[in-house]
């Protein structure tokens, strides 16, 4: 029946099904009224020009009320024709939302899962490359036969994107997710661990692009996830698996900042981890890369940081920033800018994801001395306009550390850094300090508890980058300081030092980041154990006060685990944090510097009475110690690490930490390490500053597998013809 005799029919005659019609038919196309980047997170926009909402959100010049109107008009005639009859799929029923049994629905979880991936970014190929001039070939020479020559030879170029997952068969990826599907989380628990990572975690580190999109996309998705498992129904609005990686990384992510005992957290932070992997690999992340994946990468990356595997994350986040690199996230203008206000936020979002891949690539290789990868010609710093006024944010000022970094510290430029070139560095870095809010340049102007946070992390950092400038005043095999800059680079380094030392216990006060983030804590320890090498332990009195504070404060908090348990083997503990390798090595050698004024401990002092070189502690020491017990001496053979060793032996026996008044050196069974030098052999009066540094924190172990290999013997086949294999040799 055409419109015109639906029209004609009388209205006690209509049936349901008419009277939707002609309420459809004559229904309006709504134009929306709120600016572009209001209408993109679904929130109420004032309509102001700019808006309160953007702002808020400091990006003013992006509010704009120019929808395109042919598009908005035909998206909503198809909404209105698939959605004939049928409510919204983000506003499921209230008796949905208020079901008690809703709360957990696993079947929900891979009815939603988008098959396959549905956003694809178009891989970047630079100008000179063969796939970018097939490009730009003319269209005579693009089709022969009706094939497109140029998709023709992508796969021959090595870039077909079609293919499966290369490293694990779809089998097996169906397998872990039918696994997966039977553990996840409840509605309840994916809000606790996301508002642990929105409070605590993302304004220091800031992985996710759009945190406020991303909370509204979660609370549409949980409550679409509880209406379909109400009525069994597979969802209108699937999510890619691109999508659930960032959900399951920043749960990882937040179990571990969330207030709950230490084996808890590491075994709900692992266990997350390792879905939001699997989920990358069912989105093929090594072959259609996304923005949603670069973001649950590097969410992946700080996670495996934080759980004391700095080189897992190391190398993850090389992977990472080649991915990045793909997409062409780093390149400074891209070819579809045309400056209009969606495409700018567009190009805003870009370059804060490749300077986010460049602040935890940067930060990580000075951390080993390592050049970055992303050392490379770049876009510009995603600077807000009012940055030149009010002054840069925190990941602004983040943003500019690493560049200074990346074009001033990596190893090619040091290398032939002179007494100018190092004073230009640190004055460089110094005057970060001024050019961020006002309410970030001293503790007095700072308004909230984020902003002296915020301040203290600023300090801390900068301190630390120019604690690194001086550093080659401190090495035997610098000959181009004469000893005057040698003496005032090494007086520069220590005060920055000290900084950093003393930045990090105020942050200490008032927050548990600096303890539970590995960056924070590597910055923080490497200086103290820097200060007591260059024996400012027993020159300054403010030095070793904070030395002490520093080790109550690691000792109370470290976990005796070791390195990376397995969340079936994670034990119950009292402490709140796991140090172990490097870490545990640096803290180990502070307490014997703060102890005994050596770094061997109590082997490493000759006699009080006789040197006077042994730092005094508040309890009496043993006068003769040739009387000490066996097993409290240090025996000849153990390796260089050996201070470690004892450390790591009482995490392994769950032993309590020996109170630090006490200057009883520390018991417990060594095992002695294969290939290492004897303890012996390193004599700290022969060795420069950053030579002892670099003995302590750095290992180098035999390049090659040196663990004990399973048995994989297989059976045999017997050839063709013979019964049994049959041995020749």
């Amino acid at each position: 029946m055409s419109d015109q005799d639906v029209n004609q029919v009388p209205i006690q005659d209509l049936t349901p099904e008419q009277a939707s019609h002609i309420i459809h038919s004559h229904r309006k196309v709504r134009y929306g009224t709120a600016c572009w980047p209001c209408r993109q997170r679904k929130v109420k926009c004032d309509n102001k020009q700019p808006c309160e909402n953007c702002v808020k959100r400091e990006h003013p010049q992006l509010c704009s009320y120019k929808p395109n109107r042919s598009s908005a008009s035909k998206q909503a005639s198809i909404s209105a024709s698939s959605n004939h009859g049928k409510k919204r799929p983000h506003s499921p029923d209230d008796s949905a939302s208020n079901d008690p049994g809703s709360d957990h629905q696993p079947d929900s979880w891979t009815r939603a899962i988008e098959e396959p991936e549905s956003v694809e970014i178009s891989r970047y190929v630079g100008q000179n490359s063969i796939p970018a001039l097939l490009r730009d070939q003319q269209s005579p020479i693009d089709r022969k036969d009706g094939v497109d020559i140029r998709r023709d030879m992508r796969p021959i170029l090595g870039l077909d994107n079609s293919a499966p997952f290369p490293l694990m068969s779809a089998k097996h990826l169906d397998r872990l997710t039918q696994d997966i599907f039977t553990q996840l989380p409840s509605d309840r628990e994916v809000m606790i661990l996301f508002r642990a990572y929105k409070e605590i975690t993302h304004p220091f580190w800031s992985f996710v692009v759009d945190i406020d999109d991303l909370e509204s996309r979660i609370m549409i998705y949980l409550e679409e996830r509880a209406k379909n498992a109400k009525d069994h129904n597979k969802s209108n609005r699937p999510v890619s698996a691109s999508w659930l990686a960032i959900l399951f990384s920043v749960m990882a992510v937040g179990s571990q900042y969330r207030d709950s005992p230490y084996h808890i957290r590491t075994r709900d932070s692992q266990k997350y981890v390792q879905i939001s992997f699997h989920f990358l690999r069912l989105g093929n992340f090594l072959l259609r890369p996304n923005l949603d994946s670069i973001q649950a990468l590097l969410l992946t990356g700080f996670c495996l940081l934080n759980d004391m595997k700095a080189e897992a994350s190391w190398a993850l986040l090389g992977m990472t920033c080649r991915l990045a690199q793909s997409l062409g996230l780093h390149r400074a203008v891209t070819s579809d800018d045309n400056g209009s206000s969606e495409v700018s936020l567009k190009t805003y979002v870009r370059r804060k994801l490749w300077w986010t891949c460049i602040w935890h690539d940067t930060l990580t290789s000075l951390s080993f001395d390592r050049p970055n990868m992303t050392n490379i010609q770049c876009c510009p710093i995603p600077l807000l306009p009012s940055s030149t006024v009010e002054g840069l944010s925190y990941l602004e000022s983040m943003y500019s550390l690493c560049k200074i970094i990346s074009q001033r510290l990596n190893p090619d430029a040091t290398a032939d850094c002179t007494y100018e070139s190092i004073l230009s560095n640190c004055e460089a870095i110094e005057s970060l300090r001024n050019q961020v809010y006002p309410q970030l340049r001293s503790k007095e102007a700072c308004k909230s508890v984020v902003d002296k946070l915020q301040h203290y992390a600023i300090r801390l950092h900068t301190s630390f980058v120019v604690s690194v400038c001086c550093r080659p005043a401190l090495r035997r095999d610098c000959t181009k300081l004469d000893d005057a800059e040698k003496q005032a680079l090494s007086d520069k380094c220590k005060v920055n030092l000290t900084e950093t030392v003393r930045m990090f216990l105020s942050m200490h006060q008032l927050s548990f980041i600096p303890t539970r983030s590995w960056a924070f804590t590597y910055h923080g320890l490497s200086s103290a154990v820097l200060l007591g090498i260059l024996c400012e332990t027993k020159q300054d009195p403010e030095v070793r006060q904070l030395q002490g504070d520093l080790i109550s404060a690691l000792s109370a908090a470290a976990a005796k685990e070791q390195t990376s348990p397995s969340p079936e083997h994670i034990r119950k503990i009292d402490r709140d944090i796991e140090l172990s390798g490097p870490l545990s090595r640096a803290l180990t050698a502070l307490k014997n510097i703060y102890d005994y004024g050596s770094l061997h401990g109590a082997s490493g002092v000759k006699s009080e009475a006789g040197s006077g070189t042994r730092t005094p502690t508040g309890a009496p020491f043993p006068q003769n110690l040739q009387n000490l017990p066996p097993q409290y001496r240090i025996q000849p053979g153990f390796d260089r690490h050996q201070d470690a060793a004892l450390a790591m032996a009482e995490l392994q026996n769950g032993n309590n930490l020996p109170d630090l008044s006490t200057s009883m050196p520390y018991q417990a069974p060594i095992q002695q390490a294969v290939g290492m030098p004897e303890i012996g052999q390193l004599d700290p009066t022969t060795l420069a500053p950053m030579d002892l540094y670099d003995s302590i924190f750095w290992e180098s172990p035999d390049p090659f597998y040196t663990d004990t290999d399973m048995n994989f013997d297989f059976l045999p086949q017997a050839p063709p013809g013979q019964s049994q294999q049959q041995y020749y040799f």
